[in-house]
């Protein structure tokens, strides 16, 4: 599967969460809290493992991107102040859509990187790894906007 239709698929995926909401979110509660901190652990872990790690992240920078460890870096801190953001009131909603603009945007290292062995750990193929990004931006709208709250059809007699 090619960068171009992966990309447009988690692309349609943001796309279809905000249709469906129609700009409406409804709170879920201290589930929604659990949720955020959910999504926010990976972004953590991740985030530390940029900038410990930063050689083996580098070799999944495709190689269209110059200065490999420079991109690790910035999406390091990226992941880092998206999952803060998204742990404080006042900026969770942004910080979800950040982040999820922020998981399609680094999705083409996820394709180079497929059926390789990166620092000991077997990357899984596109689609098993769409299918999982897909999932998680799901979550993170979740987390930091609350469920699509479709807004409720007219009740007006004519």
């Amino acid at each position: 599967m090619s960068y171009m239709i992966s990309t447009a698929v988690l692309i349609f995926t943001l796309a279809v969460f905000f249709v469906l909401a129609q700009g409406r979110f409804r709170n879920f509660g201290k589930t929604q809290w659990v949720l955020r901190v959910v999504v926010a652990l990976p972004l953590f872990v991740s985030s530390i493992g940029h900038f410990i790690r930063a050689a083996v992240f580098a070799s999944i920078v495709p190689p269209i991107f110059p200065h490999p460890e420079f991109w690790v870096v910035f999406t390091g801190m990226l992941e880092l102040s998206g999952a803060i953001g998204l742990l404080l009131p006042k900026t969770g909603k942004h910080a979800s859509v950040a982040i999820a603009l922020l998981m399609i945007a680094v999705f083409p290292a996820n394709v180079y990187a497929a059926h390789r062995t990166i620092g000991g750990l077997h990357m899984p193929g596109v689609t098993l790894r769409l299918a999982m990004q897909a999932i998680y931006i799901l979550l993170v709208l979740l987390a930091g906007l609350g469920i699509p709250a479709r807004a409720r059809p007219s009740l007006e007699k004519t």
